[in-house]
């Protein structure tokens, strides 16, 4: 068997493994519910708590803001509106980020226990 001919069949046993592992990637709800576990599970779950209470504040200085019947109701209730707002996204955004963390944690693990079978075959 010549070199290149080894260096294929390794190449295709490389990509079959890891197509196996692709196959066992998360969806949404997967990595959704994984983030809940581990050291962070309570900051997430305190951080959804307050995302349901802004978005209800949310919706409430909005519907202030478009019934208000004079200029400084505008500018409160608008002003309000968009701290909440903003309030919220920067909380969302830190769930999945959170989310993507925890995600690539794994991967880093699984990557790991891959390098350790490796050596210890060598």
């Amino acid at each position: 068997m010549k070199i290149d001919e080894k260096i294929k069949a390794e190449l295709e046993n490389e990509a079959n493994e890891i197509d196996k592992l692709m196959l066992n990637d998360q969806g949404l709800i997967a990595m959704a519910k994984a983030s809940f576990k581990g050291g962070m599970g309570r900051w997430m779950i305190i951080i959804n708590i307050v995302i349901i209470i802004v978005s209800a504040v949310m919706l409430w200085t909005g519907y202030q803001f478009f019934t208000a019947d004079n200029i400084e109701g505008y500018t409160f209730w608008g002003v309000s509106l968009l701290l909440s707002a903003y309030a919220q996204i920067a909380m969302k955004q830190w769930v999945w980020m959170e989310m993507n963390r925890s995600s690539l944690m794994r991967e880093i693990k699984r990557v790991e226990l891959a390098v350790e079978r490796l050596s210890a075959g060598i």
